[in-house]
C-alpha cells in the first residue's frame, strides 16, 4: 500500500471515529436504565471503600464493575464516565472490525466495509445500541480475538498469539460467563479449518487458551476467597445465576427462533445479513479454509449465547453485528475478487445499498431528542424515574437518605445520593435461592439506618404484599406523593413528615 492510499485509509478510519462520537453524543442526556446505573452505583460505592458481592450485591462478574470504577475515576461520577466507556468501547470494536475485515490479506476494502458498517448500525436505537451495557465491552473483546484468529496465517497464531487470545476471553467472560460458547466454538473451528500439518501445533494452542481461562477464574475465586468474600462470590455468580438461567421469564420457543426483535432492528440486520450470507456461501464451497469456517463459527456460537439465557433482551442482539458486518466486509472483498472485470463494480454497490439502508433506518432516530429514544426503547419509565429525582433531591436536606423499594437504581445515580444498603435492586430478593437470605439483610440495614424518605415501586408493591421489607415500609412510613410508577413515602414522626403535616396545615 502506498503512503498515499495509508493516509486515506486513516483519514477515513478517523472519521468514522469522529461520526461514532457525535452519533454517541446525540444522547448524551438520555435517561438511563437500571443496567447502567446500577453498575454506575455499584462502581462508585467500590471506589469509597465497599467490597463486592459481599457489601454490594450483583449477580454479574466483576469486570462491569471495575469498567464502571475505571471510567468514574477517569471522568467523574455522572453522565461523563457513561460516555466516555460508550465511544471508547464502540471505537474499539470499530478497529477490531477494520482488522478482522482486513484479515487473510482481504485488504482495505472488506476492513472499511465492516468499520462502516459497524459505524452506522451499533448505536442503533432497537437493539438499544447507544449505552454502555455489557454487550458493548464484549463485542470490543470478542471480536478482537476473531480478529487474532483470523489473521494468523501459515504460522498460525503461535504461542504469543494464544496467550492474547485466552487473555481476551477470560476477559470477556468476568463481563458475562456465557461467552464460554464463543470461546469453545472459535477454538473448534479453528482447528478444523487449519491444515492437517499445523494440527497438532494448533491443538498445543487451543490448550493454551483453555489454561489461560482456567487459571484466570481460578485466580478471582482466590482473590475473593482471600479477602474473605469466597461465599458471597460463589452465592451470587454460581448459585443465584444458576437458578436465574434456568428460570427465564418465558420459554425458549426454538434455539433459531429470533424472539425479542422488533422489525426495525430486523430490518438492520437483515440488510447486512443479506451481503454477509452471500459471501459465505461462496466463501465456504470455493475457499473454506480462507476464515469463512471461522466466520460460521464465531456467527453460531453468536447466536446460542444471545438465544441461550432466555431472557431475549433487546441489548443481547448488538452481539450479532460484528459478524454479520465483517461478513459483508469479505463478501464485498470476495465479489472483488472473484467476479469478472467488467462486473466488480457490483460489489462496491451492495456495499453502498446495504449502507444507504442503514443511514435511512438510523437518520430519523438520530432526528428525534435523546428523552424521545428512552421512551421508544423502555416506555417512559426512566424518564419519570429521572424527573421523580430531582423532585426528591430538592425535598431532601444535605446529607439526607432515601431507600428505593424496587428496581430503579437510578435514583441514586441522578441524585448522587448514598443508598442505605449494598442491596440496591428488589428482585432478587422477590424470588431465587437467595430471597430470604438477601431480606433479611436488607431489613437488617434499614432498620440501623432510617431513611427519611423511601420510594416504592407500585410494581414492586404489588408483587411483594407479604414481604418483610414491604411490611416493614408499610408500618413505618406515610405515603406523601405519587406518580405513575411510585409512591412516595416519609418515615412516620420525622422532622420532614412533621414540616410536611405543618406544609399542608398552612
Amino acid at each position: 500500500m502506498g503512503k498515499l492510499n495509508r493516509v486515506l485509509l486513516v483519514a477515513a478510519l478517523l472519521g468514522l471515529c469522529g461520526l461514532i462520537f457525535f452519533l454517541r453524543l446525540h444522547t448524551y442526556d438520555e435517561p438511563l436504565e437500571r443496567d447502567l446505573t446500577t453498575y454506575a452505583v455499584i462502581a462508585h460505592q467500590m471506589l469509597n471503600g465497599k467490597s463486592l458481592y459481599s457489601d454490594l450485591w450483583d449477580h454479574k462478574p466483576p469486570a462491569i464493575h471495575v469498567t464502571y470504577a475505571a471510567a468514574e475515576l477517569i471522568a467523574g461520577y455522572g453522565r461523563n464516565s457513561i460516555f466516555l466507556m460508550n465511544v471508547t468501547a464502540a471505537i474499539a470494536t470499530l478497529v477490531a472490525c477494520y482488522f478482522a475485515g482486513s484479515a487473510g490479506g482481504r485488504g482495505p476494502l472488506g476492513g472499511l466495509v465492516a468499520a462502516t458498517l459497524w459505524t452506522l448500525a451499533s448505536g442503533d436505537l432497537a437493539i438499544e445500541g447507544n449505552q454502555p451495557n455489557t454487550e458493548v465491552f464484549l463485542n470490543a473483546l470478542l471480536t478482537t480475538a476473531f480478529a487474532v484468529l483470523a489473521r494468523s496465517e501459515k504460522n498460525r497464531v503461535g504461542i504469543v498469539g494464544a496467550l492474547v487470545i485466552g487473555l481476551l476471553f477470560a476477559l470477556a467472560s468476568f463481563y458475562k460467563q456465557i461467552v464460554i460458547v464463543q470461546a469453545a466454538l472459535l477454538s473448534i473451528a479453528y482447528f478444523l479449518c487449519t491444515k492437517p500439518g499445523f494440527r497438532k501445533k494448533v491443538l498445543i494452542e487451543i490448550g493454551l487458551v483453555a489454561v489461560v481461562g482456567a487459571t484466570a477464574w481460578a485466580l478471582l475465586f482466590a482473590y475473593f476467597v482471600v479477602k474473605g468474600h469466597g461465599q458471597a462470590f460463589t452465592e451470587a455468580i454460581f448459585t443465584y445465576n444458576q437458578w436465574y438461567s434456568a428460570h427465564p421469564p418465558r420459554d425458549i420457543s426454538g434455539l433459531w427462533s429470533w424472539p425479542g426483535l422488533s422489525p426495525d432492528a430486523l430490518v438492520v440486520a437483515l440488510s447486512i445479513a443479506t451481503l454477509a450470507v452471500v459471501g459465505l456461501v461462496i466463501g465456504l464451497i470455493r475457499c473454506p479454509h480462507h476464515g469463512w469456517g471461522l466466520l460460521l463459527a464465531f456467527a453460531i456460537a453468536t447466536h446460542i449465547t444471545v438465544i441461550l439465557p432466555g431472557w431475549f433482551f433487546p441489548h443481547y442482539y448488538q452481539l450479532w453485528l460484528p459478524p454479520l458486518v465483517i461478513g459483508a466486509g469479505w463478501t464485498v472483498d470476495l465479489l472483488k475478487r472473484t467476479l469478472p472485470p467488467r462486473f466488480a463494480w457490483s460489489s462496491y454497490a451492495l456495499a453502498g445499498a446495504c449502507g444507504t439502508v442503514l443511514v435511512m433506518m438510523e437518520v430519523p432516530c438520530y432526528l428525534a431528542p435523546a428523552k424521545s429514544w428512552s421512551m421508544q426503547k423502555y416506555g417512559g419509565i426512566f424518564l419519570e424515574s429521572e424527573q421523580l429525582a430531582k423532585r426528591i433531591d430538592n425535598l431532601l436536606p444535605p446529607g439526607a437518605s432515601f431507600y428505593e423499594w424496587g428496581n430503579e437504581t437510578g435514583f441514586y445515580f441522578a441524585t448522587q445520593r448514598e443508598p442505605l444498603s449494598g442491596l440496591i435492586f428488589a428482585f432478587p430478593m422477590q424470588t431465587g435461592p437467595l430471597a430470604s437470605k438477601l431480606s433479611w439483610r436488607l431489613l437488617n440495614d434499614l432498620r440501623q439506618n432510617e431513611p427519611e424518605l423511601v420510594v416504592a415501586s407500585n410494581l414492586t408493591l404489588l408483587l411483594t404484599p407479604h414481604h418483610p421489607v414491604a411490611r416493614w415500609i408499610e408500618q413505618n412510613y406515610r405515603p406523601l406523593w405519587r406518580t405513575n410508577s411510585f409512591v412516595v413515602m416519609v418515615r412516620k414522626g420525622s422532622a420532614l413528615d412533621q414540616r410536611e403535616h405543618a406544609t399542608v396545615a398552612n
